[in-house]
């Protein structure tokens, strides 16, 4: 009689871990993984930057760093650099056509730059790596409003020829997603 007991204790112990498991209105580290995975977001795993065109110094303490890596892409065929006197002006080739972005399009990006229109004209947007979800690292539930703030770790899986411009500025590994609840369960993906 006690192990008819054990094994319908087991058995209960087993339904409601599996039930747990699958239950939509649950959400988890594995679970938010697996969902961000199946419906990536290609503008907050791509990087951005803004490449200015013209009026470059590499005497300034922040470009000096760089010239051997512009001078490289030069020798790559993806821009050309013209010395007009002490500063130097960019322009990108064709071979270049696939990393540049038009302003409308960077900024749906992950982009680090912040509007400015008196220079817009002299700023291009590049794609400088792209990245994908690691792994979860916290998920924060918010039940008043239906949401949940996940946090993720993230890597690099693609860098681009303008990688290095990402040097200059100080980017998290991390970056965090909002998931809604809806009434059949947790959801990532945007609806159709």
């Amino acid at each position: 009689m006690k192990k008819i007991a054990h094994l319908f204790l087991l058995l209960g112990c087993s339904l409601g871990f599996l039930h747990s498991c699958n239950d939509p209105m649950e959400l988890n580290n594995k679970k938010a993984l697996r969902m961000l995975e199946e419906c990536p977001d290609e503008y907050k795993l791509t990087q951005v930057l803004p490449v200015t065109t013209s009026f470059i110094d590499f005497r300034e303490d922040d470009l000096k760093p760089l010239q051997k890596d512009y001078e490289a892409l030069a020798e790559q065929g993806f821009i050309k650099l013209d010395k007009k006197g002490k500063m130097y002006h960019i322009t990108f080739t064709e071979l270049a056509e696939d990393y540049l972005l038009s302003p409308k399009e960077a900024s749906k990006y992950n982009s680090a730059y912040g509007r400015t229109s008196v220079f817009a004209s002299s700023i291009k947007y590049v794609i400088s790596s792209k990245r994908r979800v690691e792994k979860v690292l916290e998920i924060q539930e918010r039940p008043r409003v239906n949401i949940a703030e996940v946090t993720t770790k993230l890597e690099i899986i693609d860098e681009t020829p303008f990688y290095f411009l990402e040097s200059k500025y100080d980017f998290k590994q991390q970056k965090r997603f909002v998931f809604r609840m809806t009434t059949e369960g947790w959801k990532y993906c945007k609806p159709q």
